[in-house]
């Protein structure tokens, strides 16, 4: 008898348990990268899907380097809608450019120092996202549901 209601309690879960199977492994991991995402569009003045096709690198007298890089704007999510932009990314001697393969989402801050050849900078780690439909669409919805005269961005400080 008790064999008999261990089998009835496995059929009866089992479906419960397979039923995630189409999803992805760490949907906890995905949730959080999507919750980032979602900050940093709206804690940037800029979030674009970009094409980068382009990077030279500047010494300082500090013993860091500024890499700069070129693209495309492909997809506008927030700010610049077109063209060409430059960003500026802060990184130390000896450590390596590197172009995406892809275009990427970026979330970028404004660049107000003249003594930096670019449009933009980056904010730090987790201000680019590879392109999937749902890190997307998560973007497109915080750019729409973002204050558009926002002058202060946390990310940005």
């Amino acid at each position: 008898m008790r064999k008999g209601f261990l089998s009835l309690l496995v059929a009866a879960f089992l479906p419960l348990t397979c039923s995630y199977a189409e999803q992805p492994v760490n949907t906890d991991m995905l949730d959080a990268q999507q919750r980032f995402l979602q900050r940093s569009v709206q804690q940037t003045p800029f979030s674009a899907v970009v094409r980068v096709h382009s990077v030279s690198s500047i010494a300082d007298d500090k013993g860091l380097v500024w890499h700069i890089y070129r693209g495309e704007i492909i997809t506008p999510i927030r700010g610049q809608q077109s063209g060409d932009i430059s960003y500026a990314m802060l990184v130390e001697k000896g450590e390596e450019a590197v172009l995406p393969a892809a275009p990427v989402l970026l979330t970028l801050c404004l660049n107000e120092s003249a003594a930096i050849p670019s449009d933009f900078y980056w904010p730090g780690t987790g201000a680019e996202f590879a392109i999937t439909p749902e890190l997307l669409q998560v973007a497109q919805l915080a750019g729409a549901h973002s204050d558009q005269t926002q002058k202060a961005f946390i990310m940005c400080d």
